[in-house]
């Protein structure tokens, strides 16, 4: 199967982009996969991540997909834009399975493997690899189309096809990231996790007065967008071609999160992709957010 036919198929299938990675990986990977401070939320070692996670024997290329998630809005919001619509991890897997279902059909001798940001797989080096976009500053992929507002999803498998070509196109480097930055966590070539407000919103316990001033920053109650909404990458990128993505709940509100149960706030909320942390840590985030500007009052 050449690059076209696959870009053909994935097409048809909704899936607006796609490209084919190496593999095993390059020798210099682990070089990109490095950095001084490793996110909790990674999964495995660099090892691991070499290695994908596979349980295949002996895969020969890694299919990447773009799905873009992108929304025009207006209104209030306080969670992240990937959180908006259904669940990614549910939704990518939905269409990789689509794709994978045309793929056994045509070659029933070759095995296919789906992951999507549950596993250890480089998956952002990947979809580099696989000429689909490039590295920003502020850390995110960018696409020269639909910016940093995807989410990436990639089949392992062993039909062995033609790698794609890595883009030469290159982030601006313009330094807007790193100025906007609620808690300086962008160094330009790694990110702080540590003072990320993206992270900070996600970790369970009790958060010190300096990480709580980062939060309170920005009236986001999960996740951050800062660094991507300032980006000149992400000016006037398309609305998502994916349904799933377009039904969009941007603000939850935390008045009724507090009646909830916990079955009851996984009944309602399970689909979206803020949900795996609990009410518990979304309500102490409204709890930083509302403080702020009851004393700003």
């Amino acid at each position: 199967m050449t690059l076209l036919e696959l870009e053909k198929l994935a097409n048809e299938l909704n899936i607006p982009v796609i490209g084919v990675a190496p593999w095993p990986l390059p020798v210099e990977a682990s070089l990109h996969l490095d950095t001084p401070y490793p996110c909790p939320f990674t999964n495995g070692t660099i090892d691991e991540r070499l290695q994908g996670s596979t349980t295949m024997l002996a895969p020969q290329s890694a299919i990447v997909c773009l799905f873009p998630y992108y929304v025009p809005w207006e209104g209030n919001t306080n969670v992240a834009r990937y959180c908006w619509g259904d669940d990614y991890h549910i939704v990518v897997r939905q269409y990789l399975e689509r794709l994978v279902a045309v793929l056994r059909e045509r070659y029933p001798n070759d095995s296919f493997e789906i992951h999507c940001d549950t596993s250890p797989l480089a998956d952002r080096y990947m979809a580099y690899l696989a000429g689909l976009g490039f590295y920003g500053w502020n850390q995110t992929f960018i696409n020269p189309t639909w910016g940093s507002y995807t989410v990436i999803g990639t089949i392992m498998t062993t039909l062995s096809l033609e790698p794609s070509a890595p883009l030469s196109e290159s982030c601006l480097q313009c330094g807007a990231c790193l100025r906007a930055c609620p808690g300086k966590a962008l160094q330009g070539n790694h990110l702080d996790y540590r003072t990320c407000k993206s992270y900070l919103t996600q970790c369970k316990g009790e958060l010190s007065e300096e990480e709580e001033q980062i939060i309170e920053k920005t009236p986001l109650i999960f996740g951050c967008d800062v660094c991507q909404e300032v980006c000149p990458h992400n000016r006037n990128v398309p609305m998502t071609p994916i349904p799933e993505f377009q039904r969009v709940m941007p603000y939850i509100e935390a008045v009724e999160l507090e009646g909830m149960t916990n079955k009851e706030f996984k009944a309602k909320y399970g689909h979206k992709a803020w949900a795996w942390r609990g009410k518990k840590v979304l309500l102490r985030n409204a709890d930083i957010v509302r403080k702020e500007r009851y004393e700003r009052k």
